[in-house]
């Protein structure tokens, strides 16, 4: 069956961990960065990071299912060296650390002291000298921050979608720690026909709708399409794909990884130059879509095994609580 409705109790984690002290967290880590710099700012990070692996038991549960499993399919032995152990969950926390620390860095007006690899720019430089718009559709696997960089050195817009309810409270912080940044935070249902004159204004004006592929929100109303997904059957959202639909758009994937102290690789690549959901084919053609991403995020988790950072039971493994 390729479209499912999936239980709030099933999507336990990463709704309710999301909102954990972030906004009040990157307040202080911007500060602290901005007063003692990166490297002290690591050392500063280092006890947040201890705390939350050491109290987050989903979480470390989460981690330690998703290397397992990781480690069992193709390639990722060779990808993480060995089978992973606590020490693994811990550097894959540690890895979201040091991403969020860069996020500030992002948005710090430091953006010019990264130095970023982009493969793919040929697929942005076309749109841009066309002035055609684009989803860019990304995962919470490495920095989709790096959008900052993106949009800052080639002069474009990017407009970027959330499902939360802070993003007005997320705009604020934003502009506080970058008054001229040329990103801004949407608060949006993909699924529904909100705000979607205001995102094609944005794409004929040449702008990028930016959003992330691989949660489900959490509610009553919520539908995935179940894929499988490194070995086991997982859920994601179709809300991307038919929001692609409506606004008749390309969609290019678009993913920035870590590969170092303030240097990432970003890439983007075609995904689908229109998306296309016949009444009589919508489902099957959905999850068509769903299973290309997943073959995708499949890759780059290989390339990035510690960057994927969904710390909560993705799989719906466990037992309600």
């Amino acid at each position: 069956m390729a479209s499912t409705t999936r239980p709030l109790t099933r999507q336990w984690s990463w709704a309710e961990a999301e909102e954990r002290g972030s906004i009040a967290g990157m307040r202080l880590t911007a500060w602290f960065y901005r007063l003692c710099g990166r490297r002290l700012a690591t050392l500063f990070i280092l006890p947040i990071v201890t705390y939350f692996f050491l109290t987050d038991r989903r979480g470390r549960r989460a981690s330690h299912r998703y290397l397992s499993r990781l480690h069992a399919w193709a390639d990722g032995r060779a990808a993480l060296g060995h089978p992973p152990g606590l020490y693994d969950s811990f550097r894959h926390y540690w890895e979201f650390g040091l991403t969020t620390l860069d996020r500030v860095g992002f948005w710090t007006d430091h953006a010019d002291r990264f130095t970023i690899t982009f493969h793919g720019r040929e697929h942005f430089t076309s749109l841009i000298e066309e002035r055609r718009g684009a989803i860019l559709l990304g995962a919470h696997l490495g920095s989709f921050d790096a959008l900052r960089a993106l949009a800052d050195r080639w002069a474009i817009t990017v407009n970027v979608l959330t499902t939360t309810r802070h993003a007005a409270r997320i705009n604020r912080v934003l502009r506080e720690l970058s008054p001229r940044a040329a990103v801004r935070v949407i608060e949006i249902d993909p699924i529904s026909n909100r705000s979607v004159f205001e995102l094609k204004a944005c794409l004929e004006r040449g702008e990028f709708v930016a959003l992330l592929g691989d949660r489900v929100a959490p509610g009553p109303r919520t539908r995935a399409v179940e894929v499988d997904f490194l070995g086991g059957r997982a859920a994601f959202p179709p809300g991307p794909f038919v929001l692609a639909s409506r606004l008749d758009c390309p969609v290019l994937l678009m993913i920035g990884v870590r590969v170092g102290p303030d240097a990432y690789e970003v890439f983007a690549e075609p995904f689908a130059e229109r998306v296309t959901l016949p009444r009589a084919e919508r489902n099957a053609r959905l999850h068509e879509l769903v299973d290309a991403y997943a073959r995708r995020l499949e890759a780059y988790c290989l390339k990035a095994p510690y960057q994927w950072f969904n710390f909560y039971d993705f799989w719906g493994e466990e037992a309600s609580p």
